[in-house]
């Protein structure tokens, strides 16, 4: 952002314009919220606003329009409040608050389509997430527009906010049973020929990006919730949170990332179109069944191609539905006519889609497999069925013992992992939330760090011993999380 400067000119003109650039941006701010942005409603919006920004740019130099209590200040000008412009002055002053932005800038002229990319940024953002600031910055940066800045919102003292592990926590919380709630729609969506709500879709996918750069630990936990009667739902966004983890750690811009999420959110819907008896069988499906089961890669391609909106964005979502059983060597469904490598997003979610199928009981196997396992049965298969490089990536993420994963110590403690340190730590040494029986069941306790050593010997204080099963323990490792 730009320095604050005095102010050369109190008089009348810089008041008039932070009047009609707060009035006019308010209204298109909202009418984002309303419309799509191929709208003739926010085409004139737009229009209208960009005239006044790029009008009071060349006079000015640059807008800077700022947040300092219940005010706000024009290029250090502060507006006054009067009826007529009462609503829309409160209106945004309320908007850009809830959403912890404390400041626009406007350093040179704008185009149109930069001024419409940056008021949907702002209106997809979720409220009381102090972080917004950043997401917004890196939005921009990954679109080339260097002539927009945000500033984050400081509260004064005794306002709410939303810090450290709590507000990850929460946070995670919401992205996650809102993405669960999502699905659901999704599918009563298709099953009555309606269309999909992608724009609520995209908003959840950016949160969950912007929780996963911040903290991804939180995310995973929740992965490990176990739901049988909602199965295909959890899978679902589970595969999401694995595959923006995974796009993170090799390095997908923030914007692909939640493309990444999309596409994983959706991979499965085909599904919806199985029959419901083979869907939920409790018994191994027969060699035809199997084969009604295989069309649903398909019918995804096909559900998804009937959506609105056709962009890059479809595109993955379409491809990756498609895809993401046809494994790295094309030896799986559906069939191709023409060979072609799998896209990096499609070999991307057939390993979190592989990986969260065993690790979780399923309605015919109610044990799930241990991740040790799963990651003998990926290194077996690669470069078979998966892209060798991400298979090194994944297992270096969820690490030998993954969060959420229920372990016995050395000192003869169990505890939950629910850490995991970055790609420099040894990823057997992870950190556990100790557990201790109370009453009949197993509580929290404290978190330990397992690379903490003993001051005089040097040797470390807590070694995990081997894993154990949370079903005989009558342990939901999900529930932990929550």
């Amino acid at each position: 952002m730009t320095e604050e400067i005095p102010s050369r000119d109190l008089g009348h003109l810089p008041i008039q314009r932070g009047t009609e650039f707060i009035v006019t941006f308010y209204r298109l701010l909202k009418g984002a919220t309303l419309y799509n942005r191929k709208n003739i409603i926010i085409d004139r919006l737009t229009q209208e606003c960009l005239q006044v920004i790029n009008k009071s740019v060349n006079s000015e130099g640059h807008i800077s329009l700022k947040i300092v209590r219940d005010n706000f200040f024009f290029n250090n000008v502060r507006i006054q409040v009067n009826a007529d412009q009462y609503f829309a002055l409160k209106g945004l002053l309320n908007e850009m608050r809830n959403r912890w932005i404390g400041e626009l800038e406007f350093k040179d002229e704008v185009n149109e389509e930069q001024l419409i990319d940056f008021v949907y940024f702002l209106s997809d953002l979720e409220e009381n997430n102090e972080g917004n600031y950043l997401y917004i910055l890196k939005q921009l940066e990954y679109r080339g527009i260097s002539t927009i800045q945000v500033g984050k919102y400081e509260s004064i003292k005794g306002e709410e906010i939303y810090a450290g592990f709590k507000q990850w926590k929460q946070k995670s919380k919401e992205v996650y049973f809102r993405s669960i709630n999502l699905i659901k729609d999704a599918v009563e969506d298709v099953k009555n020929q309606r269309m999909l709500n992608v724009r609520k879709a995209k908003r959840l996918m950016q949160n969950a990006v912007y929780v996963i750069m911040q903290d991804e630990s939180a995310l995973l936990g929740l992965a490990n919730i176990k739901n049988y009667d909602e199965y295909i739902f959890n899978h679902s966004v589970n595969v999401a949170i694995y595959a923006i983890a995974i796009g993170h750690r090799i390095g997908v811009p923030p914007k692909y990332l939640s493309h990444l999420g999309m596409a994983g959110l959706f991979h499965d819907i085909g599904k919806v179109q199985i029959p419901k008896e083979v869907l939920v069988k409790s018994e191994k499906l027969s060699q035809e069944e199997l084969t009604i089961m295989r069309f649903h890669p398909i019918f995804g391609a096909e559900i998804l191609m009937r959506m609105k909106e056709w962009d890059g964005l479809s595109t993955r979502m379409i491809t990756t539905a498609f895809e993401h059983h046809l494994k790295y060597d094309l030896t799986g469904y559906p069939k191709l006519t023409r060979k072609r490598k799998p896209s990096l997003f499609s070999r991307i979610i057939a390993l979190a889609d592989f990986y969260d199928f065993l690790v979780r009981p399923m309605i015919y196997n109610r044990l799930p497999y241990v991740s040790e396992k799963i990651f003998g049965l990926m290194l077996e298969r690669s470069g078979k069925d998966f892209d060798p490089a991400l298979i090194k990536v994944f297992i270096n993420m969820i690490g030998i013992f993954p969060i959420g994963t229920l372990v016995l110590l050395n000192t003869n403690e169990i505890g939950i992992v629910t850490q995991i340190k970055g790609d420099s730590e040894p990823i057997d040494r992870p950190e556990v939330c100790l557990l201790y029986y109370s009453d009949g069941e197993y509580l929290k306790g404290q978190i330990v760090d397992l690379k903490e050593k003993e001051e005089t010997t040097g040797e470390f204080k807590r070694t995990i011993v081997k894993t154990l099963n949370p079903n005989e323990y009558n342990i939901n490792v999900g529930e932990f999380f929550i």
